[in-house]
């Protein structure tokens, strides 16, 4: 077994590595090739669900090789297992998925903005799939590289609450201005009926985990502002409850200490959990919210009135 300072070791040759492309995709976004090599170089290192994700924004970007074929063949095989991942974010996937199959056709776009490593592109084999993700590829959800309407769906998982309240609107924006056909918004909102500052100051107590800093910092959003801002845009959206927040809780903690016994058994406990536990329903007090926005062609026209992008690649 690796020791731990092998480990380290390790752990910082990807980050200068990673960071190299994300600096070089920060600046030239449209470059397929930089995100051919980009894939290339997350399989090196073993990160095989970054490689596949990373591999489809390069052939959305029109790049076609037998190198990415090859590529592609070499990586498939070791994907993560969908039944073996984390139980929220397999339900979080999961729902997603659920909306999307009711929205597109084979072979229509999806634009996944804050997709960490794009697993959602696993449970969408059958779509054209982009990655938009900070941390990742350098991409800002903020200001989108793309030409208006070039994506059937633009989708973003758990990121409102990451971003300062003030810019939240400029968000939205974005993600309406580059969608033709819906936008998906699944994210965790404030409930004034429970103490999420407790909460999350738990959370982050017991795991330090960067994630529920930045909830704490951003503070999460309010489900009546964000659809007023929609309503006040003359948009047309639905909104749906899934989950339930203490069982969120619950297995937020359960993986938390089961990853630091460096056990397999997590694995096993959240296959049986993801086959058994189905979270399309909703308790009384939801974890996350879908809002899922409807675009016919005038709402999209005046949402994208005056904006120009600059092809960058």
């Amino acid at each position: 077994m690796p020791t731990s300072a092998y480990r380290k070791l390790r752990r910082r040759f990807e980050l200068r590595h990673l960071a190299r492309y994300r600096k070089e995709l920060s600046q030239h976004p449209l470059s397929a090739e930089t995100h051919f090599e980009f894939a290339t170089a997350a399989n090196r290192l073993g990160l095989y669900d970054l490689c596949n994700s990373e591999l489809k924004c390069a052939e959305y970007l029109g790049f076609k090789s037998s190198e990415l074929t090859r590529v592609k063949l070499k990586n498939r095989a070791r994907l993560s297992d969908p039944d073996q991942l984390d139980t929220n974010q397999f339900q979080r996937f999961s729902i997603l998925q659920t909306h999307l199959d009711k929205l597109l056709n084979t072979g229509d776009s999806i634009l996944d903005i804050g997709g960490g490593h794009g697993i959602l592109s696993q449970f969408m084999p059958n779509n054209r799939y982009f990655l938009v993700e900070p941390s990742v590829n350098g991409i800002s959800g903020l200001n989108l590289p793309f030409q208006n309407g070039c994506f059937d769906a633009v989708v973003t998982c758990h990121v409102l609450e990451h971003i300062a309240a003030d810019a939240r609107t400029q968000f939205i924006d974005e993600l309406i201005r580059v969608s033709r056909k819906s936008v998906l918004i699944f994210n965790p909102f404030r409930n004034s009926e429970l103490d999420e500052l407790e909460r999350l100051k738990l959370i982050l107590e017991v795991t330090n985990a960067d994630w529920a800093k930045e909830h704490l910092e951003c503070g999460l959003p309010v489900l009546e502002e964000t659809t007023g801002y929609l309503s006040s845009k003359g948009l047309a959206y639905t909104t749906t409850g899934y989950g339930d927040i203490y069982a969120a809780l619950a297995t937020t903690f359960m993986s938390y200490f089961a990853e630091k016994q460096r056990s397999d058994a997590l694995g096993r406990i959240n296959q049986h959990l993801n086959k058994s536990y189905n979270q399309l329903g909703s308790g009384a007090y939801p974890s996350n919210m879908m809002i899922e926005i409807t675009l016919d062609t005038q709402t999209s026209r005046n949402s994208r009135a005056n904006r120009t992008v600059v092809d960058s690649s």
